[in-house]
């Protein structure tokens, strides 16, 4: 943000130390400061906050210096005249429109940048990189009333789009205009494309692509067109909202526009119906005072509730008995539960206003067993060279199984999954630490890695560590003096076996058994039980799983179960 602009919207009592000071309090972190300008990050659920304009509308009432009441300055002044007719054909492909004319802005330089960014802003949040939500911000004073809002086929219509000056149609956009290489895939699958005309043909906007270079905004500009479109009308509704209040700011003047539906019965559950634009209601709320005070732990007395609240931009506030009324700014969106409001209202307190106490119970915390052995065995295997990785826990069927040489058994499968890469919850750590040393196979041997992973074996999940090591001197007798470090170091009693598992070179494998009750069967099947547990196993990576992942030198490697270890060692 210029930090002069935002002096001039907040007012003369604007002190930057202490908006510094006091800005975090809202819910927001001062990333730079740097000559005339200030980053401030907030919360993804405040976009209204996304501008210069609604960080000062914000700051001036948390700071108690917004003296008039903006449910009554802040609202649509009366109808433009103007209407935006929906054709039927653009239904199908775009459906949700919105629109608003904004008279009298004050716009200059600052003013012009401020807008640009928040457009942007909100196309990449709220609008999902302008799929589910695009804005258009328009001059306009070049065009004519009835608008249009239809489908053309690629070829069917030509305008000069943004940053240009020759007439190019819809499809020469999409393959050339830069916009339009970045955001057509928004319209994979169409052969119609929506489009928005004034009562001359001339294109206002050809969404969510480009506007026309006719209506582009300067510094000249007085009056505003903004349209809205969409798939989510709520969304829609909220970034015309934001957008509006940010051009009010700027000393602009707010009027409805109509915009006309066809009689569609598909559509009627989307509440698209003929109806003014924008929707630029003040909700009414009503908060139980008395679940507010129970949930914050504090006793707060009515005159106090007002207070903040107000400093949170709530209107219309007024107390009866154990509830509260509040009227929610059109503009915000993240209001969903009384207990929004609350957190508004602990806000508004201050949260350095609010008094420690201590726990009524005497009890002490201390670190869960699970901790306190992955730690131990973390610093072990720190010790012995191994460096620990994270990894994701979706796998597939190929990895899994086939390539670990294993029988298929219940699994859980991802239903609609992104990539083939990602089709199952994995049922071994294994797969995961061999794409890590694929992925860096171009680094210096010898490679060691390690973590502690969940697996899902049917329904359950269980918690192993697991680690492999790659290197040209990797051996059974290695990896098997890890694991017994591992082990004796925990003074756990175990046996080995040789295993006839997949994932090793025969002869090269072994599973570890203790007596007691079972542990992860299920997850190798080959293995028999015996009246034991099988606590886990170890071995030298099979040929053909190292070279699938395209590995240059020997590895071996091990999965423990860390559910069974902790069960042995309470008892």
């Amino acid at each position: 943000m210029d930090i002069t602009d935002l002096q001039r919207l907040v007012g003369d009592d604007f002190s930057l130390d202490e908006f510094v000071e006091r800005i975090p309090m809202i819910g927001a972190t001062v990333e730079k400061l740097e000559g005339d300008e200030i980053a401030v990050e907030f919360f993804p659920d405040r976009p209204d906050l996304f501008s210069v304009e609604g960080v000062a509308k914000a700051y001036r009432a948390f700071m108690g210096w917004e003296s008039s009441d903006l449910s009554k300055e802040m609202m649509v002044e009366e109808g433009s005249g103007l209407e935006l007719v929906v054709d039927p054909g653009v239904l199908g492909i775009r459906p949700v429109i919105g629109a608003a004319l904004i008279t009298g802005v004050n716009i200059d330089e600052k003013a012009l940048i401020s807008i640009m960014n928040l457009q942007e802003k909100l196309h990449i949040t709220v609008g999902r990189k302008r799929r589910k939500v695009a804005i258009g911000i328009h001059n306009a004073d070049p065009i004519k009333a009835p608008f249009k809002y239809w489908a053309a086929s690629p070829n069917e219509i030509s305008f000069v789009p943004l940053q240009k000056d020759e007439k190019w149609d819809l499809e020469q956009i999409l393959k050339e205009h830069e916009k339009g290489v970045d955001y057509a895939w928004t319209l994979d699958g169409l052969d119609r494309y929506p489009m928005i005309t004034d009562a001359n043909g001339e294109v206002l906007s050809f969404p969510p692509i480009i506007n026309g270079e006719l209506t582009k905004v300067s510094e000249k500009t007085k009056n505003i067109f903004v349209d809205c479109t969409g798939w989510d009308l709520n969304a829609v509704t909220l970034s015309v909202n934001i957008v509006c209040s940010q051009l009010m700011a700027r000393g602009g003047k707010l009027h409805s526009v109509t915009v006309t539906y066809p009689d569609e019965k598909g559509f009627k559950d989307m509440d698209l119906k003929t109806r003014e634009w924008p929707r630029f209601d003040w909700i009414e709320y009503e908060m139980d005072l008395s679940w507010a005070r129970s949930w914050l732990g504090m006793e707060l007395p009515s005159g106090q509730v007002v207070k903040a609240l107000n400093k949170m931009g709530f209107q219309g506030l007024e107390v009866k008995g154990n509830s509260v009324k509040c009227s929610i700014p059109p503009w915000r969106g993240d209001i969903l539960h009384q207990a929004d409001i609350a957190e508004d209202l602990a806000i508004g307190i201050g949260f350095e206003n609010f008094p420690g106490a201590f726990p009524n119970s005497n009890l002490t915390g201390s670190e869960r067993e699970f901790s306190t052995l992955t730690r131990s065995l973390r610093n072990t295997l720190i010790g012995l060279g191994y460096l620990e990785v994270r990894t994701i826990s979706l796998s597939n069927e190929e990895t899994q199984y086939k390539m670990m040489g294993r029988e298929e058994v219940d699994h859980i499968k991802i239903t609609n999954p992104i990539t083939t890469e990602h089709t199952m919850m994995r049922a071994s750590s294994i797969p995961s630490l061999l794409n890590i040393l694929k992925a860096n196979k171009h680094r210096d041997l010898p490679q060691r890695i390690f973590e502690s992973a969940d697996v899902m074996v049917g329904n359950n999940s269980h918690n192993v560590i697991a680690g492999l090591s790659e290197d040209n001197k990797a051996s059974f007798t290695a990896i098997k003096g890890v694991v017994q470090k591992l082990l004796s170091d925990l003074e756990l009693k175990f046996e080995l076996e040789p295993a006839p598992l997949g994932c090793y070179i025969r002869g090269r494998g072994a599973a570890i058994y203790m007596k007691g009750e079972d542990g992860i069967k299920d997850l190798f099947p080959e293995l028999e039980m015996k009246g034991r547990s099988i606590l886990g196993h170890f071995g030298e990576i099979h040929p053909r799983m190292i070279s699938e992942m395209d590995l240059s030198a020997p590895v071996s490697g091990f999965e423990l179960d860390l559910d069974l270890i902790i069960r042995s060692i309470e008892k």
